[in-house]
């Protein structure tokens, strides 16, 4: 009976995964924009899952043929994925903006120096984030191969998984709050993402007989996503940056 629970809790779950995470790309890809989205929450976000993932695979290496625990393990690879998916179309709408951003303020804003400055240096921050998460990634799956029946590694890898997991929403509730620009985070996956974690909760919990308190930084992520749906729903926001306008206005001012 809690076999049959769990394959169908697990293929849920596998199942809103792609949901949740299809509706933010499309979000971005139709605004041609990740304004709102914080670089921090997403590289905790692919830092935690990448820990989560090589930590699973490890410790069920031997048990990866029963279908249950394949299943579970198959989950976490596809949130990892749907991680990194959304930190290369963060870093490639960035891109496109930022170089928007420098030639349309070089031509139209006095003090274009400071700006420009600083524009470089928020770039260079974002591109040193997305380097250090793909970095990352080959990093620890090349120690795995190395060592893949080492439980510090399996512990380490899961106590670091556990802190990102808890951290990872507080700057993107702060960046929510604070900002005046319309975000193009998508509350549809933010929704399933919460249930997504009240469902794990369950899964661990009742299923699996895991401890509550091993739950944490799925209670954290639950509830800070709630928060940010709540912001996003009742703060008023300025429209967000066309950049398709700002190429217009900057090929204009090329021919001129």
């Amino acid at each position: 009976m809690n076999e049959g629970i769990s394959i169908t809790l697990g293929l849920i779950l596998i199942i809103g995964t792609i949901f949740s995470y299809s509706f933010q790309y499309y979000k971005i890809y139709i605004n041609s924009s990740v304004n709102g989205i914080n670089i921090n929450t997403l590289s905790m976000g692919c830092l935690s899952t990448l820990f989560t993932m090589y930590a699973s695979i490890l410790l069920n290496l031997d048990k990866m043929s029963m279908f249950t625990i394949g299943l579970d393990v198959s989950q976490l690879i596809l949130i990892c994925c749907c991680w990194y998916i959304w930190l290369l179309f963060y870093m490639y709408y960035i891109r496109r903006q930022n170089n928007v951003s420098f030639s349309f303020y070089n031509r139209l804003i006095a003090e274009e120096d400071v700006v420009i400055d600083h524009q470089r240096t928020n770039y260079n921050f974002i591109f040193l984030s997305f380097c250090f998460c793909w970095i990352m990634l080959i990093c620890i799956g090349t120690i795995c191969i190395i060592i893949p029946h080492s439980q510090k590694l399996i512990n380490i890898m899961y106590i670091l998984a556990s802190i990102l997991s808890i951290l990872q929403w507080f700057p993107q509730v702060i960046e929510t709050y604070c900002s005046s620009i319309r975000s193009t985070l998508a509350i549809e996956t933010l929704i399933l993402n919460s249930v997504g974690c009240v469902l794990t909760i369950i899964y661990q919990c009742v299923l699996n007989g895991e401890k509550v308190l091993l739950m944490i930084p799925y209670i954290t992520g639950a509830i800070l996503q709630i928060i940010i749906v709540f912001i996003l729903k009742f703060k008023t926001v300025q429209p967000a940056l066309n950049l398709e306008r700002y190429d217009i206005l900057d090929n204009d001012l090329q021919i001129l």
